[in-house]
């Protein structure tokens, strides 16, 4: 066993000496991002302590793992800030990190606690809490039992998820008297909304926005629920907070939200089609509407991005967010489409991986904005590129969130913070955090960032795998 582990290592130092001269990008982009950096100029740093990092969180997943408070599936994955709290869209990007280590029973538990909510309240919540359940987030459920589905073939298991997904499916089109919130716009898109009762919306806006935005605390009660009833819907986009609606998020179509509802009308399909309950043409036929309805309203051709829908004033957002290689992530995009994605790809692109919307000027300091480096956007990114051909970038982007975590793993930077009380903490070597940013550092911007083994470790085990593990790049040595 020594001697293949010392072949192993020599082999793949080799590999990658050869990964980093084959991931330097062939295709022209001269392009240059708003930090004056070139996509075709990185070359990695931390290489050489990405195996151990790798090795830490795979043997680290049952160590982070466990039944979060108010559900009965035991053996899920549902560790966040710290505290034993099931997050949403958390689960999808922590699962393709569990499913690369070979983590089925941890990567199960997680879809079949999201169904436990399900379940139980008609949707799946933003968090299984008594702040986060008047609101769902990004719909990925039915994406995770996609994927778990195709690991395992296990048709018994499919069949009580199909009826769930198609549940989750409802909730977001449904447009009877009864349905929880209302999602669907006239145009036949879905928004993100909420069902928050209105001492709900006025919490949120005494506790939360008067002391994260300076909002002043002596106003109408009719321009609290207002403002509240935004920044309410933000929340559950998953991005709270953003510049990328405007702050009237429920204004308007979001690209991501129907690019994930198409991937769900394709994979009903699928399903029906696996189970042998129909021929799925009636979700076919639903997608292709969908993809058709996202063509016109989200495509924007002047340029050249997905970008989210203003159905109240007839026009794109102002502001491009890395959400807009959700087509490209679904494979509802043209060629032509994709071209001119890869083309704005330095919009978003900098130093230190993907922010999360393009610069602006904004005054107020948002969680997800043109500093922000959150890992399920590199994740996101890297898939929507690889399904395109453009590996060469979705390569480079792996190599920079590989870069980022291993730097603040050894090195947290910065080192200490201080908390809202005033006392200050040391941050010790050995953790992935929740957020980062484009300097390269952890993101302690509006609050300190928070130790979370999730979506972070789960970004890290998949962009390791995409560039060493499973690499289909023809740079790297087995």
């Amino acid at each position: 066993m020594k001697k293949v582990s010392r072949y192993y290592f020599i082999f793949s130092a080799l590999a990658l000496l050869l990964l980093f001269s084959g991931c330097r990008s062939s295709q022209k982009n001269s392009k240059t991002s708003k930090t004056g950096f070139t996509p075709e100029a990185y070359t990695a740093l931390y290489a050489d302590k990405w195996s151990a990092i790798n090795d830490s969180v795979k043997a680290g997943w049952k160590n982070h793992s466990g039944k979060p408070s108010n559900n009965a599936v035991p053996d899920t994955f549902a560790y966040a800030f710290n505290e034993w709290t099931l997050f949403y869209w958390d689960l999808y990007f922590t699962q393709i990190g569990l499913l690369k280590h070979n983590e089925l029973k941890l990567a199960k538990g997680g879809i079949n606690n999201l169904k436990a909510e399900l379940d139980k309240r008609g949707f799946i919540p933003n968090a299984n809490t008594d702040w986060g359940d008047n609101r769902s987030q990004p719909p990925y459920f039915g994406i995770m039992v996609k994927e778990f589905y195709d690991f395992t073939k296990d048709k018994k298991w499919l069949k009580t998820m199909y009826a769930a997904v198609l549940k989750e499916y409802k909730f977001w089109t449904d447009t009877s008297a009864n349905r929880i919130e209302a999602n669907t716009t006239e145009l036949g898109l879905q928004r993100y909304f909420h069902h928050a009762t209105e001492t709900e919306l006025l919490e949120l806006y005494d506790q939360e926005l008067t002391s994260r935005f300076d909002f002043p605390k002596d106003i109408e009660k009719s321009k609290k629920l207002n403002i509240a009833s935004q920044f309410a819907a933000e929340a559950e986009s998953g991005m709270d907070f953003t510049p990328r609606f405007e702050n009237r998020c429920s204004e308007f179509i979001a690209v991501d939200l129907n690019s994930n509802l198409y991937l769900y009308e394709k994979y009903l399909a699928y399903f029906e089609q696996e189970l042998k309950i129909g021929n799925g043409q009636q979700w076919l036929a639903k997608a292709r509407k969908r993809k058709a309805l996202i063509q016109k309203y989200c495509w924007n051709d002047e340029r050249g991005l997905f970008l989210d829908y203003d159905f109240v004033n007839n026009r794109s957002s102002k502001v491009a967010a890395a959400t807009a290689f959700s087509p490209l992530f679904a494979g509802l995009a043209s060629k032509y489409q994709a071209d001119r994605m890869r083309e704005n790809l330095h919009l978003f692109e900098s130093e230190n991986g993907i922010v999360a919307c393009e610069s602006t000027d904004e005054k107020r300091i948002y969680q997800w904005d043109h500093i922000s480096v959150w890992s399920p956007m590199q994740s996101l990114v890297i898939m929507a590129l690889d399904n395109y051909g453009f590996k060469e970038d979705a390569c480079r982007i792996a190599m920079k969130h590989l870069d980022l975590i291993t730097a603040n793993f050894f090195n947290p930077n910065p080192s200490t913070y201080v908390d809202k009380s005033g006392k200050k903490f040391y941050r010790l070597p050995g953790g992935i955090y929740e957020k980062y940013t484009r300097f390269g550092t952890i993101n302690d911007r509006e609050y300190n960032a928070s130790l979370m083994y999730g979506w972070s470790a789960g970004a890290f085990a998949f962009a390791y795998d995409y560039l060493i593990v499973n690499s289909q790049h023809n740079f790297t040595i087995k």
